[in-house]
């Protein structure tokens, strides 16, 4: 479900799980959050999916910077963890139910010829049985996550903006 997709989004973020999995769902909690915070500065598009679609490569052939926000069971300093993404094609993994966030880069290379920085930030859950809401411990750590996307993004917002300016300060902007 594509919750904004602007002409001109540079960056994507895509959060996916089953959010009828208690914290799979936190893609999305993730994505509503940092939709909310980015929503007018149109270089952005955020998605929120039940899982990885091959379909999605799509809307991100002109994407500059993808991030993708998932749960994991996995024990993380902190709760978080930053994994830069390589593009691959495993033939396993895009005919099944479980796509890799390497596979799908991939596929964008193979059909658009183009692999743009792409990041997958991991977010330690610890109650994956069927419900809805976050427990409180990964509610914590993906709302830390989304604080170190939304920085993030806004350095990579304020290095466009340099660069379209040739360096100059645009009021309210770099001051």
């Amino acid at each position: 479900m594509l919750r904004e997709t602007p002409q001109s989004a540079s960056t994507w973020v895509v959060g996916y799980g089953n959010p009828h999995r208690r914290d799979d769902g936190l893609g999305r909690y993730v994505v509503d959050r940092l939709c909310d915070e980015f929503h007018s500065t149109g270089r952005m598009a955020f998605c929120s999916l039940h899982q990885l679609d091959p379909v999605l490569v799509e809307e991100l052939q002109l994407a500059e910077l993808i991030i993708l926000v998932d749960a994991t069971v996995e024990d993380l300093e902190g709760g978080v963890r930053w994994t830069k993404v390589r593009p691959g094609i495993e033939i396993s993994s895009w005919a099944t139910h479980h796509l890799k966030p390497s596979t799908l880069l991939g596929l964008l290379q193979a059909f658009y010829h183009r692999s743009p920085p792409t990041w997958l930030v991991s977010v330690q859950g610890s109650d994956f049985g069927f419900g809805e809401g976050l427990s409180p411990e990964t509610k914590e750590a993906a709302d830390r996550a989304r604080v170190e996307i939304a920085q993030f993004c806004k350095k990579q917002i304020d290095k466009e903006w340099s660069s379209i300016n040739d360096g100059k300060t645009i009021k309210g902007r770099g001051e």
